[in-house]
C-alpha cells in the first residue's frame, strides 16, 4: 500500500476513472512499466472487462505516447528505464551473487527489458503480464530476434527456479557467506543438478549464474541501453573472507 500514487495519505482503493485520469495524466514510466504485469484475477465479468480495457489503455496512454514518434517514444522509454534500473542499482544494491532479483544481470533486468519491448511497440498484442509469454509474443512480431528471445526466456526460468530453491531452502533472506553443504546438495538437487560433489557442483552452479548475469547484463546494454559506471557482480560468497 506504501506504493500507491497517493501514498500513505491517499485512498486504498480509487475509481475506475480517478485511475484512468491518473495514467492518462500523471503516470511515470516505472508505474507504467510495473502495470504491464497487471492481471484481473476476479469479479464479475462486465468489470474484469472495464478494467482490463482501462489497464490496456494507460499502458497506451501518457508522456511516452505523446513523444513524436516510435524512435522518439522508444528512446524516452529506454532513458528512462536506464535512469531507475542506474538508481535501483545505487539505492538498493544487490546483497550479494545470489541476491537473484538485484544483481547485475539478474531477473529485475529480465523483466525491464520485458516491460520496455511491450511498451515500445503500439501493438497491444505483444503484451503480456507473464515475462516469459511477453518474450514469445515480441519474437512472434518481429521485435525481439530468436536468440535474444530464447535467451531471455531461459534466464526469467533459471532466475526463478534458483530463487524459488533459495527460498524453500533459506527463506526470504538472501544468505551471505558459505552455503552450508546440506544446503547446497539440496539446492543442486532441487535445480537438477549433478550433485555427486558438492562443491564441484557449486563452483558449476556460480559459473553458470555468471555466465546467464553476463548475457543478460549485454541484452539489456543492447536493447534498453548501457548503464555507465556499471561495476561487476562481487567474487561469489562462498569464497569472501
Amino acid at each position: 500500500m506504501r506504493l500507491r500514487p497517493s501514498g500513505s495519505k491517499g485512498p486504498v482503493a480509487v475509481s475506475l476513472p480517478a485511475f484512468r485520469r491518473y495514467h492518462a495524466e500523471q503516470a511515470w514510466t516505472w508505474e507504467r512499466m510495473a502495470l504491464s504485469r497487471a492481471r484481473v484475477v476476479a469479479g464479475p465479468a462486465p468489470l474484469r472487462r472495464r478494467v482490463g480495457t482501462a489497464i490496456a489503455d494507460a499502458l497506451s496512454a501518457g508522456p511516452v505516447a505523446e513523444a513524436a514518434g516510435p524512435d522518439a517514444q522508444r528512446a524516452l522509454l529506454c532513458r528512462d528505464a536506464v535512469a531507475m534500473r542506474a538508481r535501483l542499482a545505487r539505492d538498493l544494491p544487490p546483497r550479494g551473487p545470489w541476491d537473484v532479483k538485484l544483481r547485475a544481470g539478474g531477473l529485475m533486468e529480465v523483466e525491464f527489458i520485458a516491460q520496455v519491448l511491450q511498451l515500445a511497440s503500439p501493438d497491444p498484442a505483444v503484451r503480456h503480464p507473464t515475462t516469459r509469454r511477453a518474450f514469445r509474443r515480441l519474437r512472434r512480431a518481429g521485435l525481439l530476434e530468436g536468440a535474444d528471445a530464447d535467451m531471455l526466456i531461459g534466464a526469467d526460468r533459471f532466475w526463478r527456479e534458483l530463487q524459488g530453491m533459495l527460498r524453500i531452502l533459506l527463506g526470504v533472506a538472501v544468505p551471505h557467506g558459505r552455503l552450508p553443504l546440506p544446503v547446497v546438495e539440496a539446492l543442486l538437487h532441487g535445480l537438477g543438478l549433478e550433485a555427486g560433489d558438492p562443491e564441484r557442483g557449486l563452483d558449476a552452479l556460480e559459473r553458470r549464474c555468471d555466465a546467464v548475469a553476463a548475457s543478460v547484463r549485454s541484452a539489456f546494454a543492447r536493447l534498453v541501453g548501457p548503464l555507465a559506471g556499471a561495476r561487476p557482480d562481487p567474487v561469489p560468497a562462498r569464497r569472501q573472507p
